[in-house]
């Protein structure tokens, strides 16, 4: 699914913005999802809106936190999606309609000068045949199961309360505290690799990151490439602690759930949940 982009100043929509009101009452439409530096894959704080297309008017807005996530909500109709960072350029897709019950989750480009060079990412889209109190129960689900592992000791799991006790400001940096997993540079989640392996769950010897591939979910989905660095999935590792609920780590294949075993991710998988 693909997106057509408009360009304006971020100035005149921002100022659009600025005098509207966030109205979600009875809302039915669900989107969410990060916003991100189209140069640099870093997640970045801005405004995102659903603008009315015949009237070119925001419908609803939202500000990111800090580590570029947002979430929208707005009753069913035809909406642009739009997103706005003071001194970029700002982002307008093509007319999207949406259903009673339909969600979508998506990553959000802006670039400093010229048309930013990635496309709006979708990440899920769950139609409105499968309704939103199906997905709530899925979450709820997925949550249920990390108490499950933990109390089976199935992988590694932290909560806020443990992210407390601690000093680090980012993912990255509390992932070096870790045991099992080299943390190269607390900026980079492609640093980051696995000390024990499917095949030798002892070993001491760090694979290198293109020899063997650590997967990144959030809140249930997969965030990484195959086969490739990802700059969005890269800047997770500068999400703000304060925006987890709680993260996981499988460190090779024969601790990793089935829900995150992906074929090509042998060497583990680092699941985190954001709070909400």
């Amino acid at each position: 699914m693909g997106f057509e982009f408009r360009y304006r100043t971020a100035s005149a929509v921002a100022f659009v913005c600025s005098i509207l009101a966030v109205s979600s009452a009875g809302a039915q439409v669900v989107v969410r999802g990060f916003l991100y530096d189209d140069a640099t894959g870093r997640p970045i704080a801005g405004t995102v809106m659903l603008v009315d297309p015949a009237s070119d008017a925001p419908v609803v807005h939202v500000v990111t936190d800090s580590s570029g996530q947002f979430q929208l909500q707005a009753r069913a109709n035809t909406y642009q999606l739009a997103a706005v960072h003071p001194g970029y350029k700002s982002v307008l897709s093509a007319p999207i309609r949406f259903q009673d019950g339909e969600r979508l989750t998506v990553r959000i480009p802006v670039a400093e000068a010229g048309d930013p060079t990635n496309k709006i990412g979708v990440m899920e889209h769950v139609r409105p045949q499968a309704s939103l109190k199906a997905a709530e129960t899925s979450r709820a689900n997925a949550d249920g199961g990390f108490a499950s592992r933990k109390a089976a000791g199935i992988g590694l799991q932290y909560t806020h309360a443990d992210f407390d006790k601690t000093n680090y400001e980012s993912l990255g940096q509390f992932l070096q505290s870790v045991p099992g997993l080299r943390v190269a540079d607390p900026r980079s989640a492609s640093t980051m690799a696995m000390t024990r392996s499917s095949a030798t769950m002892t070993s001491t010897v760090v694979p290198r990151p293109s020899d063997c591939h650590v997967g990144w979910f959030v809140d249930g989905h997969r965030m990484d490439l195959p086969g490739r660095t990802d700059p969005l999935t890269d800047g997770l590792a500068s999400m703000s602690l304060d925006a987890i609920e709680a993260v996981e780590v499988f460190r090779g294949l024969s601790e990793t759930p089935a829900q995150f075993a992906d074929p090509d991710l042998r060497c583990g998988v680092v699941a985190v949940w954001s709070r909400r």
